[in-house]
């Protein structure tokens, strides 16, 4: 499940914008968990129970006690990943707002247009970042750049990130292939594709990744994963 969190001081404005959000959604027809601040202090609260709560955030600028730069300040170092989206009426402020990885900003006085832009784009973009998985503990969503690498074991597909090993309940390599080849992922044998960014080191016929896990290489796909480890070294 997708979530959205949306912080404004003003609970006119915040329900307002809660059924904007609904409506949108509908349209697109997307689902999501929508959780709604009065005050910054509320929604940093939030990163105490979850290291990464929300996937995309409306955050006003203009609040008292904690405004919305110096709470993103505070969410950026918890969470790089969350998708930031400032809704402000003080549009000279909107440059201290870059530095936060921001998505988009929103003025007030156009939120009628600016919000269904910004939050269909920003869903599109978590379409390729996130995908949910079926796994026998029950559908997880996985940001793609959390993957370390997929592999055939015992006729089911195993999502591996630094942190867990999902069993899923895809039964053909193939559909994980089709999904995911090209999108910074390299087949590096019939029933394993890693995820070419986590490559540490590679070996006559085996890879390292930054784990610490050492997989082996085809002898036909070396070369390829080669070629493919020294683009990314150079940043392209």
């Amino acid at each position: 499940m997708i979530n959205i969190a949306v912080c404004d001081d003003n609970q006119h404005f915040l329900d307002y914008i809660e059924q904007e959000i609904i409506e949108t959604l509908k349209n697109i027809e997307k689902a999501a968990k929508i959780h709604k601040f009065i005050n910054g202090i509320k929604l940093l609260e939030s990163y105490s129970k979850s290291d990464k709560p929300f996937d995309i955030i409306f955050l006003d600028i203009d609040m008292p006690k904690i405004d919305g730069i110096e709470a993103a300040e505070i969410i950026r170092k918890k969470d790089k990943k969350t998708i930031l989206i400032f809704l402000t009426s003080m549009e000279d402020e909107v440059y201290k707002t870059f530095r936060y990885n921001t998505f988009r900003f929103i003025r007030k006085s156009n939120i009628d247009t600016e919000l269904k832009e910004a939050l269909e784009n920003a869903m599109r973009k978590l379409t390729y970042e996130k995908c949910i998985f079926k796994t026998v503990e029950g559908e997880v969503a996985l940001y793609i750049n959390d993957i370390l690498y997929f592999e055939f074991i015992d006729r089911n597909v195993q999502i591996i990130t630094f942190n867990h090993k999902y069993i899923s309940n895809i039964r053909r390599f193939k559909d994980i292939e089709d999904v995911f080849q090209g999108r910074e992922f390299i087949k590096i044998h019939m029933s394993c594709m890693i995820n070419e960014n986590y490559i540490k080191c590679i070996g006559d016929l085996d890879v390292t990744l930054d784990n610490g896990k050492k997989l082996p290489v085809s002898r036909y796909r070396i070369e390829e994963v080669k070629k493919r480890f020294v683009k990314v070294a150079r940043g392209g």
